[in-house]
Parts: structure tokens; C-alpha cells; sequence
């Protein structure tokens, strides 16, 4: 079986994660070139999503996965750094890694049979923050938000559908072929927008809505926390709001950045941006601990274009394990603590609604 990486662009924001998102996929091919799932000179993964031609060619995770290991880099990171260390030439150390265990239906869930009497179904649709990117299944939100509603006393089940780098087109096409069938109360639809869609709003209400028609169900739109280290995402995530408040009048949308950002206050290190620089502050000393260049802008056409942050900042990361943004290990995912301020933030909305 050969196995090859691919590269993902995650919305994050109106950025893309920086680096993108890389995932060890397989293509069915045969190759006797190393052991199964491994990058020479590079993460040690095992492969865990593949194309599936139920969803039109979209990609989802394969079926049947037994704790796969799944390694990303444990800081804030740059495409040319992955790409450089999946050559060999070591630019990321700092790594840390997970298991995957995934059902026969494709969900890093148990097996989803006929509902419970008396039972609310939920199911979390999304990208890599749904997924759990970085975490333990128990640890990934929609297994923390269904201890949570469960612990305020509701009687629920919360399915994990997400999906690294899922596309909000496959999203929708996942909800139409497979989640019609899992009478669904509520959708959870948790993914920032694409920013490289001709109308990201646009789309996204587009794909929101055919889910919910296609499941029946009560749905919230979710969009993840960004990062202070996403520098375009932390310019646009407000826009980005109000955008999908008014394309989506009907529907609720929670946005969780501001939860995060007032959570961190005093804890970790924040990225600030201030007369063209970069600043990486130290919130419990109030130390700056780096002052560093604004990358130049990306221009259209560019082929290798910057990365979103100075490789000095990358850099502090690599070299001080003890620097850490708080309730994130990179740029665009929410550590295990973060993923308890996560659900807890979704739960108690919730509680509010849940018949």
C-alpha cells in the first residue's frame, strides 16, 4: 500500500492555517519503498483518511483504523518547515502525537445504531477541531460536550463526524448520504469558512443549509477560536461574523474566539502585532520575549510564497518547549484544556435549547 501526503488548506479565518494541513493518506497503490504509513525523514504516521467514492470523491476517514499513530508538530509552524522535515532535514522536533481508532462507518465514534428512547443525537460535523487534531478521543470536544450535557443532567449522544482538512462541500455531502440515516435532532456545524471560495459566505450558508435539509435536524453554526498566532485570522474573524450572521438569519452561529482570548488573559504567550512588527508576549510577566519583522505581503501568482510569521518566531517555539500559547499547541487547534472551554462554551448554549 503506498501512502502519500497530502496537503490540506484548513479556513481559519480569513487565513489558512499556516503551513496548511498535512495528512498521511493512502491511494491504493502498491509500493515495497519502507514501511507502511512512514515519510522518510519525516512524522511517523500511520495513514487514516482516503478518497470515498460515496461522498463523490471527497476524502473521510478510513474505516476500521485500530489506534493509529498520528503525529503533527506541537507549535506554531510554516509550510516550508513541514515540507522541509518530511525531506529529512529535521526542522521540527517538537511534535506530539495521537491515536486513531475509527468505526466501520468511517467516525472516530462507536458504532452509530438506532437511537436510544429518550435519547438526543447530536452529531459534530467539522475539520480537524472537530476531529480532535492533536488529542485522545475523550479529550476531542464532541466526546467532552456530551460528558458535559450528560453531567447537567441531559441524556444525549454526541457523534464525532469531523474530518482533517474536511471540505464544507463534503461536509454537506457526508450529511446527505450518511448522517439522513442517523435520525438527527441537532447538527453541529463546526468549521470556519473557506477564504478562497469566490463567495465564502456564501458558500458556507449554501452547505449549512443542505445539510439541514438533508438530516431534518435543528442546526448551530460553530466557528472555531483562532488564534492570536493566525495573524489574518485574528484581523478577520469579526467580519467573518457578521458576514455569516446575515447570511444565515435563521440559523444561530457561535463564534469562540473572544471566549479563548479572554480565557488566556494572564497565561501564555500571545502573539501582538504593533507598528509593523511582530510581538511575542510573555501574559504572566508581561514580558516581550521576541520582537520580530512582519513578513511582506503575499502577491497572487507568488510560488513560494512567505510564511505568515518571521522563521524567528517559529524558531522561539522550536528551541523553548516552556513557550506555549495557553488553550492552543499551534496556530489553529485547541489543546485538551482548550477543548473543555470548547464544549463547555457549546453545552451551556445548548442547554438553552435542547427539547
Amino acid at each position: 500500500m503506498k501512502s502519500m501526503w497530502l496537503r490540506f488548506g484548513i479556513g481559519l479565518g480569513s487565513g489558512l492555517l499556516a503551513g496548511g494541513l498535512f495528512v498521511l493518506c493512502s491511494d491504493g497503490a502498491s509500493d515495497s519503498s519502507g514501511p507502511k504509513g512512514s515519510v522518510s525523514g519525516g512524522f511517523q504516521s500511520d495513514p487514516v483518511v482516503e478518497v470515498w467514492d460515496r461522498l463523490q470523491g471527497g476524502f473521510w476517514l478510513k474505516p476500521n483504523v485500530v489506534n493509529a499513530r498520528v503525529v503533527q508538530p506541537d507549535r506554531p509552524h510554516s509550510r516550508a518547515e513541514v515540507e522541509a522535515t518530511h525531506r529529512g532535514e529535521g526542522a521540527i522536533e517538537r511534535t506530539r502525537s495521537y491515536s486513531l481508532t475509527t468505526s466501520s462507518q468511517r467516525l472516530r465514534h462507536d458504532e452509530v445504531g438506532p437511537k436510544k428512547p429518550g435519547v438526543i443525537r447530536l452529531v459534530a460535523i467539522g475539520d480537524s477541531v472537530t476531529h480532535g487534531w492533536g488529542v485522545s478521543r475523550s479529550e476531542a470536544y464532541p466526546a467532552q460536550l456530551e460528558s458535559y450535557l450528560e453531567g447537567q443532567g441531559k441524556s444525549v449522544e454526541v457523534i464525532n463526524a469531523g474530518v482533517p482538512a474536511n471540505a464544507l462541500r463534503t461536509m454537506a455531502t457526508w450529511c446527505e448520504k450518511e448522517a439522513s440515516t442517523m435520525d438527527v435532532d441537532w447538527v453541529l456545524w463546526t468549521r470556519r469558512i473557506d477564504p478562497r471560495a469566490h463567495e465564502p459566505a456564501r458558500q458556507y450558508a449554501e452547505t449549512l443549509r443542505a445539510c439541514q435539509r438533508a438530516t431534518g435536524a435543528r442546526i448551530l453554526a460553530i466557528l472555531p477560536p483562532i488564534s492570536t498566532f493566525d495573524v489574518r485570522g485574528s484581523q478577520d474573524y469579526l467580519s467573518e461574523f457578521a458576514s455569516l450572521q446575515k447570511q444565515l438569519a435563521d440559523v444561530p452561529v457561535l463564534e469562540l474566539t473572544d471566549v479563548f482570548r479572554a480565557a488566556q488573559q494572564g497565561r501564555g504567550e500571545v502573539l501582538v502585532v504593533k507598528d509593523e512588527q511582530h510581538l511575542v508576549v510573555d501574559q504572566e510577566s508581561g514580558e516581550t520575549v521576541l520582537v520580530a519583522p512582519v513578513p511582506p505581503a503575499i502577491r497572487r501568482g507568488d510560488r513560494k510564497p512567505p510564511p505568515p510569521l518571521d522563521p524567528s518566531v517559529y524558531a522561539l517555539f522550536e528551541d523553548r518547549p516552556d513557550v506555549r500559547e495557553a488553550l492552543f499547541f499551534d496556530e489553529g487547534h485547541p489543546d485538551a484544556e482548550g477543548f473543555v472551554l470548547f464544549a463547555q462554551t457549546v453545552g451551556d448554549w445548548l442547554m438553552g435549547h435542547l427539547e
